[in-house]
């Protein structure tokens, strides 16, 4: 009994919470018009709560902004956290979204928007998340092999 009152406040969180300070409907199709318009686009997802995200995004993604700007690549970066810490990264060419929801519910909040707007998504249980798609919704660096998003494709794309 103490396990199904415990998922269905779970449950009722979730729903409460989805709505608020997740990914708006308009900030969905923001989404989707900078990855119509570009070949490829870099989705970016990531969490002030979690080390590695930061880490991350300071060694792997920062240093290559310009370089993917300089190819027309698409830049959505999402993050949960606080909007000023992520409002030195905004620019004419960059899409960035910011939410105050809980790390947790960031991941589902995410994962649902990842899921409307990606042909082949893969769930993701963690941060940080570095997806590379193309126009039409692909997935161009889902490494199989470590069930995976690479980074590799990321830096060529920056060349």
């Amino acid at each position: 009994m103490k396990n199904i009152l415990l998922s269905l406040l779970i449950t009722i969180i979730c729903f409460s919470c989805s709505g608020q300070n997740g990914i708006s409907k308009e900030e969905k199709a923001q989404i989707q018009e900078v990855i119509e318009n570009h070949d490829k686009t870099l989705l970016y997802i990531w969490s002030e709560s979690c080390g590695a995200s930061k880490n991350m995004f300071k060694t792997n993604i920062k240093p290559y902004l310009e370089g993917l700007e300089k190819n027309n690549v698409g830049i959505v970066i999402i993050y949960y956290g606080k909007e000023e810490d992520v409002a030195n990264l905004k620019s004419d060419n960059r899409l960035i979204i910011s939410s105050n929801l809980p790390a947790a519910f960031g991941k589902m909040n995410a994962n649902r928007t990842m899921k409307k707007l990606l042909k082949d998504y893969k769930k993701f249980n963690g941060y940080p998340i570095p997806i590379l798609i193309d126009k039409d919704g692909f997935v161009l660096n889902y490494d199989a092999q470590s069930n995976y998003y690479s980074y590799l494709e990321i830096f060529q794309a920056a060349k």
